[in-house]
């Protein structure tokens, strides 16, 4: 595998101006690279942001190849129910640029099911959405089971930003209290300046926020957990969302915590992986907490073993293949 490094403006992201300078710069960057990048067949790009997608469809063109979008997120749809972006004209103008992104396209993959029932009706995605669930490398992820002694031990391992709203795990924690769960966070994001600062001034000594951290790192952060937390917000965009770190926790044979709604609280549910809070619910979550901390170990023990799994099934092996065969049909388009 050949790389081509470009340039960015790795800027804090520390609000919406400098996380646009950053994608933008990165978009840019790109495009000025593709003449050293040789011939392609076809172009894959991420969205968000939605900027490289905007370029990928440029870049694209240059290399008279066909254009694969990879659509982790509805963008700018989940920064308009998020608050981060409420001017009329930059709304417009993304959902301008959305559109020419999806009609340039060959296919559009994305990992769940939500994401590909909100694009399939729209004119310039028809035919083209491709399904592609979220994978996982349980190789990598391979640990001893649970020690359970003492408190419950929660690993938060992901981005600190918006969409997730950990204020709901610190409230939680604080309700639960120390004898009950002890939760690490491992991550940073837009949110963790003001988390660290809430944590030392309510003293909520049983949540360690680690900042960001390798990924190496985090099979190691999981084998020395009991368990998984997952937070989204709620939000009828999170609805048809599926963190790939909920299969990361399943990867481990830790069950999942999950404090969301919609499609990720039914494959938790369906998996027998662990259990369901509704979001933004401190209440609830403490509550999942406390059940968990007080279950049996023959009980644990199997959501465990569902954890694992399902996780199995998602191996990326398998995912990868399924990619492979839609870059192929692509090109032959």
């Amino acid at each position: 595998m050949r790389i081509v490094r470009s340039a960015v403006a790795a800027l804090p992201n520390r609000g919406f101006a400098p996380r646009l300078i950053d994608h933008a710069s990165f978009a840019a960057s790109a495009l000025a690279t593709a003449a050293v990048a040789g011939r392609a067949d076809v172009v894959l790009a991420e969205t968000p942001p939605l900027f490289l997608a905007g370029a990928a469809v440029a870049y694209a063109r240059v290399k008279r190849a066909a254009l694969v979008l990879n659509v982790s997120d509805l963008w700018p749809e989940s920064a308009i129910q998020l608050g981060a972006l409420r001017d009329r004209r930059a709304i417009a103008a993304a959902r301008a640029l959305e559109r020419v992104a999806y009609r340039a396209s060959s296919a559009i993959v994305v990992p769940t099911q939500g994401i590909a029932a909100a694009l399939a009706g729209r004119a310039e995605c028809a035919g083209k959405v491709e399904h592609v669930a979220p994978a996982v490398d349980v190789a990598g992820f391979a640990c001893e089971p649970p020690r359970r002694d003492g408190p419950l031990r929660v690993l938060y391992a992901g981005t600190v930003g918006l969409a997730q709203g950990l204020d709901t795990l610190l409230d939680a924690a604080r309700s639960a209290g120390p004898a009950v769960v002890e939760v690490t966070v491992a991550g940073a994001g837009a949110d963790l300046d003001d988390l660290r600062r809430r944590a030392a001034r309510e003293r909520i000594d049983n949540v360690q926020l680690l900042g960001a951290v390798a990924a190496s790192a985090v099979p190691a952060l999981y084998a020395a957990a009991d368990a998984g937390v997952v937070l989204l917000r709620d939000r009828p965009l999170f609805e048809g969302a599926l963190p790939t770190k909920m299969l990361e926790s399943m990867a481990a044979g830790r069950p999942v915590v999950l404090s969301a709604a919609g499609e990720s609280a039914r494959f938790v549910e369906d998996s027998g992986a662990g259990v369901v809070a509704a979001p933004e619910d401190p209440a609830a979550l403490a509550e999942a907490f406390r059940s968990l901390a007080s279950m049996s170990s023959e009980r644990f023990d199997e959501f465990s073993r569902a954890a694992l799994g399902w996780a199995q099934a998602h191996d990326r092996g398998a995912m990868a293949d399924r990619m492979l065969t839609l870059l192929r049909a692509a090109r032959r388009r």
